[in-house]
């Protein structure tokens, strides 16, 4: 198990220094992030569908993930209050949500086997529909923060928002394995054999991806507000956890993923808004990668002590 871990890390880090020596740039990111969400993670979402039973039962997955992003939203806007608006869009973005589909589908995966990947889809349903584009329009309006649509009338906002969710083809893949599941229908074999090489891609892609994105602020503000967010983040994972463990009508297997999952790192789409909202893409960048190593360590150590059979 330390070992599936490290080779994890390994690739992160690995890759980073390749960006320290130049054979990377600082914009390379942006290729692997088109590879992730365009292609390798999309190919993940159906193989996992197409490989594994999916009961109705786990639909609970999609409700919880839903309050699982969004309710620490609104907590962190409340205990925010005193920061300055910029730093306080960054702790709402950074401190809610949960980079499932990049992060922890290949991570729970590795340690858990291919069948593992439908509850983490699942669960990725719920908390996507507030982490890839309801997090930055509530974030928006709760800060008053200036935007570019704020005259628009509200028809036209409300086509914005929902440009947000089907432009992206990872939350498309939820979407249309849901109408599988509900129709009962299966995905061709043809498909599945196709679309192999790219899902079986999206661990080291989501890695490297990671890795990219690394580059430690030099700002002491920034180091404060990044240890306000780990702390954030950190509550809300221990209390999704227990929630999980003792309130999902699961079994203890499905029960476990949730626990791994809920140690997931900051969302690519949090960076993408902190950027967008703040202008700060370092801290943003930086905020994903040391979430995404204190997260592995803690996916570690509840794999290997949970009683789970």
């Amino acid at each position: 198990m330390l070992f599936q871990a490290g080779s994890l890390l390994l690739v992160i880090i690995s890759v980073y220094l390749l960006k320290r020596i130049h054979i990377f740039s600082d914009k390379s990111y942006k290729v692997v992030q088109g590879l992730v969400f365009n292609l390798t993670l999309p190919c993940a979402i159906v193989m996992s569908f197409a490989t594994n039973k999916h009961p109705m039962n786990l639909l609970w997955l999609v409700v919880f993930g839903l309050f699982a992003c969004m309710i620490p939203l609104f907590i962190v806007y409340f205990g925010s209050r005193g920061d300055e608006p910029k730093y306080r869009a960054y702790q709402m973005l950074n401190a809610s949500g949960l980079n499932i589909g990049a992060f922890c589908l290949p991570v729970v995966q590795t340690f858990m086997g291919p069948s593992a990947g439908l509850p983490v889809i699942m669960l990725d349903i719920g908390n996507a529909i507030i982490a890839t584009a309801a997090s930055l329009t509530i974030t928006r309006s709760l800060l008053h923060l200036g935007s570019p649509t704020k005259n628009l009338p509200m028809s036209l906002r409300i086509k914005n928002i929902a440009r947000d969710f089907y432009s992206s083809i990872s939350f498309d893949c939820y979407m249309l394995m849901l109408v599988f599941m509900f129709a009962g229908w299966t995905v061709p074999q043809w498909i599945v054999t196709l679309i192999t090489p790219f899902a079986n891609a999206n661990a080291f892609a989501a890695m490297a991806m990671i890795g990219l994105m690394m580059e430690i602020p030099d700002n002491h503000k920034d180091r404060s507000e990044l240890g306000k967010v780990i702390a954030w983040r950190f509550l809300f994972s221990i209390i999704i956890a227990l929630s999980a463990w003792f309130l999902l009508p699961l079994d203890e297997r499905v029960r476990e993923i949730v626990v791994l999952a809920a140690f997931a790192p900051v969302t690519i789409f949090s960076t993408k808004f902190t950027d967008s909202l703040t202008g700060n893409a370092k801290l943003a960048g930086f905020s994903l990668t040391v979430t995404a190593i204190i997260g592995l360590t803690f996916m570690t150590i509840l794999h290997a002590v949970l009683p789970v059979t």
